[in-house]
């Protein structure tokens, strides 16, 4: 597959590029690479872990766009129906913040939660998670656009003594 356009042919790649491997091994600057490209699959972009209560399957929390370099990660959490609003969804992000700060040695936490989520961004804010921004109509659901609020956390702001 290629694009054309004016000078330029961009032809799609593949991750073992042998040839683009070379040229970023002679770039002088690489503080601005990408680190997917600096290390390739040598680090996880997702790591998703299952919610269990009582033996059952409840739910899953992940951490995605993991960015090892810069130390952060998002984080998205999904609770069954049956288990929402029982704090479930509460102790999971918890126990992936502990995770992420403590044993990955992350930096920053970020979630995007969906306008009207108000029970999602209740809980982030309980949480620490700080209100970034807003990405206009960035998700598109059942025909409709919709706002998404960017929330972040910093290592130096969690406060676990508020769990």
């Amino acid at each position: 597959m290629y694009i054309r356009s004016g000078r330029l042919t961009l032809t799609r790649t593949v991750s073992d590029d042998a040839e683009l491997k070379q040229l970023f091994d002679d770039y002088d600057d690489l503080r601005f690479m990408s680190e997917l490209r600096l290390h390739g699959s040598e680090m996880p972009s997702t790591m998703s872990f299952r919610v269990i209560f009582k033996k059952k399957l409840i739910g899953e929390v992940s951490l995605k766009n993991i960015k090892w370099l810069n130390r952060k990660a998002e984080i998205s959490v999904m609770i069954s129906n049956e288990f929402q609003h029982q704090g479930f969804g509460r102790e999971a992000v918890l126990r992936i913040i502990h995770f992420s700060f403590d044993t990955l040695n992350f930096y920053r936490l970020e979630a995007q939660i969906n306008h009207d989520n108000f029970h999602s961004i209740k809980m982030f804010e309980c949480l620490g998670f700080v209100k970034e921004g807003v990405l206009r109509k960035a998700k598109y659901i059942d025909g409709e656009y919709h706002d998404i609020i960017q929330y972040g956390l910093l290592k130096p702001e969690f406060n676990p003594v508020s769990e």
